[in-house]
This record gives structure tokens, C-alpha cells and sequence, in this order.
């Protein structure tokens, strides 16, 4: 079995060796020369760089082991193999993870080492073509777009913009605003694609920035892409983790986390292991830290992570896409855990309906997620996104030309990506003022879902989306400040899509009416209105019925707006009635006086009275209203 590095020979062994001396010489010379370059190529990878071992699968624990505890060259394809006999698999193993790898006793042997990319890059015979990019030259790039087209793009300091603050090293994640007024926030849809959240899939963000490219140069002449940009916020972010891409670049080709120094001495957390969605529950995901799928100290740890969740909460994306290498896939949106809890229900049929549309644009086949925690995951499960990982090309690092030749696969699909619309969208409000709110819609009943998933409403213009399947449901709606609304919609069919606002109304304060029932006519009653509301408008109507009552914007006022009501909207009905109407005093309270002249004809009659409050911005200035109360003329 290999062992690692090539082991040094021992110069002394030519003393030993029967050659003439100058022949002894050259040999010397030549043993010293191979030495100093096999210490120069170990001090150019240094000690913290990958190994790339070939290893044998058997079949058994150890095997399976290695597929969920290393970093596995496409493990999700691997492990089904297991049943089907031994199979060379190559895993890259970071030095930490050497004792853990060589303890599992599976036969191996030594493929290469990390290098860095750039010597790569420098020296084209021995590798890929130029013209990947570095984390500046992807600041670079989008910037370029900015100036080149100043009226629809825009490049944004996510760091900045989210408040979560730089990566580990100092530096800060970078996206490419599109929309068509860019230097606005018009609280429209919005749209996230995104790459690299492994630092060695190079190839990944070619495809965002490219996306990005086309979306611009298309918006005069694609009908579809100008309606796009006219109607969304469009968001690009090619690279979320730019410290890990750093080293890939400086010093080890094959790293895949971010740089985090962990207690252990090792380094990094594999930023599409770290979301919090079932963090941890699931598939390849290690809680060793040394692990290249180590999946952090706990759920949502690493600022890569908190900045682009931030982004998610603040902007409320309808769509995200995730661009990952490689195999030629669009991922399921659930884990292989998730989906076995859902096995035949309406949300995987949903997630399929459009996982099937993009990937058949693209020639690609499909699979489930290597683990939860997974960015995607978390898109769809938290904020109710429409989120899928596409896995371009067939490894990390292709022949530029190969990648260039991707991406041109691709982007029929990510055309239709970007072209979805959700089955229903529109704005979460207030009742007071038509105010946005930041709400939380739950679409359990309509997907059937079970593990808490939700759709988020954006932070500021309220604006909310919901993938579900044709129907008529009842969604229920939560925001802060508000009573809950349990929401009946009718979901169209799939594909298609709807425009509903949903009003929320203000907790508002407790209103009550009392008054003498029955009242005998003749004599003076007192009506008490205590609402809890100082210096608020009150009115105390009275009318000869309570249904059908009338509605006022979303809300049905249980009294009926008849001849009585109308009269008693008077402010002066003295002294029949007085103090109906007026100010609340500092308690929130009033008082009012009813003085009926006694007539045999109305005995036996009913009143109806309900205590009001108004301030402006609710519909009408009707604040709130006590329960009707009923009075019997005696």
C-alpha cells in the first residue's frame, strides 16, 4: 500500500556500489541533484498541502467510511458501487486526515500532491488555460460590468452591505446587482445565482459571471431576458469563499474549504456543509475537523455562510441556483434524509416539476445532495426559494475551452431559470397605511411539509413568493406586531402564476362596551367605553340589527349600517343621547348618556351599540371596535 511521498535514498548506498570513480562521481552528482529538487518541490508544496491518493474500495465498513468521512471524488456516484464489488476511487486527504485515512487499512497509492494553481497557470503545457479566475480578477470583472453598463449593473460589497463583516483572512464577498434601474431599490422579485462555495470548483464561477454577461449584453434583443431585468432584482455572486480560492491559487489546488483555523491546529470548514437547515443530520457531512467535509463548530459559523444568509433574509429571493463541479447534474432540493420523510408528497412533486424543466435545457441528470446543511437546502427550506445545485463539467479544473464549451450547455437552462415565476407572489402589509411587513408564511398544508420549512416575506418592501401546487389552499401568515391570518389562495397550475396581497391587521388594543340591558325607557342609561388607547377618536353607534353587518377594507363590522346608525353618527343628539362621540380621556376611556322617552310602542325592542376607535391610516380611520352589545327596551 502507498505510503505517501516517495521515501529519500540514502546517498551512502553508492559507496557500496562497484563503479569507477568517475562513474562514481556522476552517479553522486546526479543522486544529489534529484535531492535537492525533491527538497525544493517539498518546500514549494509545503507541509499543508493535499494528498491525492488512488484507493481500493472493498466493499466493507472502511470503505463505506471513506466515503462519508473524506473527501471522496464524487462519493454520491461511489457508494452504490459498493454493492457491486471493489472499485479505484480517488480521495484527497489533507495531512491532519493522513493517520485517520492510513487506519482504515484500504489499499492505495500516491497519485500527486497539491501544488499551486498559479504555477499552473504560469506553465500552460503542464495545466489549464489562463484564464481562471482569482478572487481580485472576479472583483475586477465585475466592476468592468459596472462601467460597461452603468444604467443596469451594479457591483455590491456584500460584506458591507449585509453588515456580517470580512472571511477569516480580511476580505469581503462581492455580487453583481442587475436590474433596470440598479441605483434604486424598487422592492421587485428577486433572484440569486451563486458559485464557489468549494474553493478548488474553478470552473463553477465562469458560469455566473458568464450568465451575468449574456443577461446584459441579451437585454436589448431577448424579449424574455428584458422582461426579466425590467420586473426583477437580479444578483450574481461568483465566488463565496474567497480565502479558500486564494489558497488554491497560492499554494494547493485541490482545497476545498474556507481558511478557518480550527482548535486542532487544521484548517477550514466546508462552507456548503455549514447551512442550518438539518446541519449535520445527513450524508457526507464530518464533525472532524481535519475532515475537507468538516461542517463547522455549529450551524452557520463562518461569515461566508452569515453574509450570503443575510442577503437571502434581507432580499427575500424567489429563485437561487448554485453552481458547483462536477458531473453533469441538477441536484433534488431536499438530502437524501429529508426526501425519505417525503416520499410521494406534493413538495417533491413541486421541487421536481422545475428541477425537470431546468435540467432537461441543460442535457443534465439529476441526483440527491451529498448531505444536508447544504446552501440549496436552506434557499428552499428557510425563505422558501426555488433552489437547486448544478453540478458543470467533468472535473474541478478543465481545459478552459472545456469550461467555455459548459457553459454554453448551460445557459439554455439558466435562461429558463431566470423566466420561472412563482405560483403566487405579491406583498405582505399592514392594515394601518398599507405599511410593508417582514412576515413568515407557512405552506404546510398545500406541500405537505413536516420538518418547519417557511417562505419569508423581504425585509422592507414586503414582497413574499410561494411554489405550490394548483389548488386552493390556507396558508397561515406571521409578522411581528400583527394577529396572524390564516390566508385562503388558489394556487394555478404549475408554471403559471398568480398576484396576491396579503393585509395583516395590528394587535390592537382591547375595546369594550358596557351598557344596562334591559333598559327601562324613561330614565338615563350609562354607557362605559373602555379602550386602552388615550387621546384616540371614539364613536358609540347604535343600530336595530348586528348582521349582516357591513365590511370595512378586510374586515367585517358586526352592525348594520341602517337609519339608526346613520342618525347616531350626529354629534349633537342632545339630550336624547350625548358624550357618543368625542376624544378618549387619558385612560383610554369614555362615557356616554341615553335618555329614551317612554313608549308603549317600543317595548320589547332591541338596540344594538358598539364602542370605535379611529386613527388615521386604517381603512376608513376605523381603528378597532368592541363586540356588539345588545340593549332590550323595557
Amino acid at each position: 500500500m502507498g505510503e505517501g511521498p516517495e521515501k529519500k535514498k540514502n546517498p551512502a548506498i553508492i559507496r557500496t556500489m562497484k563503479i569507477p570513480n568517475i562513474g562514481r562521481l556522476c552517479v553522486l552528482l546526479c543522486v544529489l541533484m534529484t535531492l535537492t529538487a525533491l527538497t525544493a518541490a517539498q518546500a514549494q508544496t509545503g507541509s499543508g498541502t493535499s494528498y491525492v491518493f488512488s484507493v481500493r474500495l472493498d466493499g466493507g465498513q472502511a470503505s463505506m467510511r471513506l466515503l462519508t468521512d473524506f473527501d471522496v471524488l464524487r462519493p454520491c456516484e461511489e457508494a452504490p458501487l459498493l454493492r457491486l464489488g471493489a472499485r479505484e476511487v480517488r480521495v484527497i486527504v489533507q495531512p491532519e486526515e493522513l493517520g485517520a485515512f492510513r487506519a482504515l487499512g484500504l489499499p492505495h497509492h500516491l497519485v500527486e500532491r497539491g501544488r499551486p494553481f498559479q504555477e499552473l497557470r504560469r506553465n500552460k503545457p503542464l495545466g489549464p488555460d489562463a484564464r481562471y479566475y482569482t478572487p481580485k480578477e472576479i472583483e475586477a470583472e465585475l466592476l468592468a460590468l459596472e462601467k460597461k453598463y452603468p444604467t443596469l449593473a451594479k457591483r455590491v460589497d456584500l460584506s458591507l452591505l449585509t453588515k456580517t463583516g470580512a472571511t477569516h483572512e480580511g476580505r469581503h464577498l462581492f455580487a453583481l446587482k442587475i436590474s433596470d434601474k440598479v441605483t434604486k431599490d424598487e422592492g421587485e422579485p428577486t433572484a440569486l445565482l451563486a458559485a464557489q462555495h468549494h474553493a478548488r470548483e474553478l470552473n463553477a464561477p465562469y458560469m455566473v459571471l458568464q450568465a451575468a454577461k449574456r443577461v446584459l449584453a441579451g437585454y436589448a434583443s431577448d424579449p424574455l431576458l428584458q422582461k426579466t431585468v425590467d420586473a426583477y432584482e437580479l444578483w450574481f455572486v461568483p465566488c463565496v469563499n474567497p480565502d479558500g480560492v486564494n489558497y488554491v491559487w497560492t499554494r494547493d489546488r485541490w482545497w476545498r474549504k474556507n481558511r478557518r483555523r480550527n482548535p486542532g491546529g487544521s484548517y477550514g470548514v466546508d462552507l456548503n456543509r455549514n447551512y442550518p437547515f438539518h446541519w449535520g443530520k445527513c450524508g457526507s457531512t464530518s464533525g472532524r475537523e481535519s475532515s475537507s467535509t468538516y461542517r463547522g463548530p455549529s450551524a452557520a459559523s463562518e461569515p461566508e455562510t452569515k453574509t450570503m444568509m443575510a442577503l437571502a433574509r434581507m432580499k427575500a429571493f424567489d429563485k437561487y441556483l448554485d453552481f458547483h463541479s462536477y458531473g453533469h447534474e441538477v441536484l433534488t432540493s431536499y438530502g437524501p434524509c429529508q426526501q425519505r420523510a417525503y416520499a410521494g408528497k406534493r413538495v417533491l412533486q413541486v421541487e421536481a416539476f422545475y428541477r425537470t424543466l431546468i435540467r432537461g435545457k441543460m442535457r443534465f441528470g439529476t441526483r440527491s445532495p451529498s448531505a444536508s446543511g447544504e446552501a440549496p437546502e436552506w434557499h428552499w427550506a428557510s425563505q422558501g426559494s426555488l433552489a437547486y445545485l448544478v453540478e458543470v463539467g467533468t472535473s474541478f479544473q478543465p481545459a478552459f475551452t472545456a469550461t467555455v464549451a459548459e457553459e454554453k450547455r448551460v445557459w439554455p437552462g439558466v435562461r429558463a431559470f431566470l423566466g420561472l415565476r412563482p405560483s403566487l407572489a405579491g406583498r405582505v402589509q399592514s392594515l394601518k397605511g398599507k405599511r410593508s411587513l417582514a412576515a413568515s408564511i407557512d405552506p404546510a398544508q398545500a406541500l405537505q411539509t413536516t420538518q418547519g420549512e417557511r417562505s419569508k416575506s423581504a425585509q422592507g418592501s414586503g414582497r413574499y413568493h410561494l411554489w405550490l401546487p394548483a389548488g386552493a389552499w390556507t396558508v397561515p401568515v406571521q409578522a411581528s406586531g400583527h394577529q396572524p391570518l390564516l390566508a385562503k389562495i388558489k394556487a394555478p397550475t404549475l408554471g403559471l402564476t398568480k398576484t396576491l396581497d396579503l393585509t395583516l391587521i395590528p394587535i390592537l388594543p382591547s375595546v369594550s362596551l358596557s351598557l344596562p340591558n334591559p333598559y327601562v325607557m324613561g330614565t338615563t342609561a350609562q354607557l362605559a367605553l373602555k379602550a386602552g388607547d388615550p387621546g384616540k377618536g371614539y364613536w358609540i353607534p347604535m343600530a336595530l340589527g348586528k348582521a349582516p353587518g357591513m365590511e370595512v377594507g378586510p374586515r367585517h363590522l358586526p352592525i348594520n349600517p341602517d337609519g339608526l346608525f346613520l342618525l347616531s353618527a350626529k354629534p349633537n343628539l342632545s339630550p336624547n343621547y350625548v358624550g357618543h362621540m368625542g376624544t378618549l380621556d387619558g385612560k383610554g376611556e369614555a362615557r356616554a348618556k341615553l335618555k329614551l322617552p317612554r313608549t308603549p310602542a317600543l317595548l320589547g325592542f332591541k338596540l344594538y351599540f358598539i364602542g370605535m376607535t379611529f386613527e388615521k391610516g386604517y381603512p376608513f380611520d376605523l381603528k378597532a371596535w368592541s363586540s356588539p352589545m345588545e340593549m332590550v327596551l323595557r
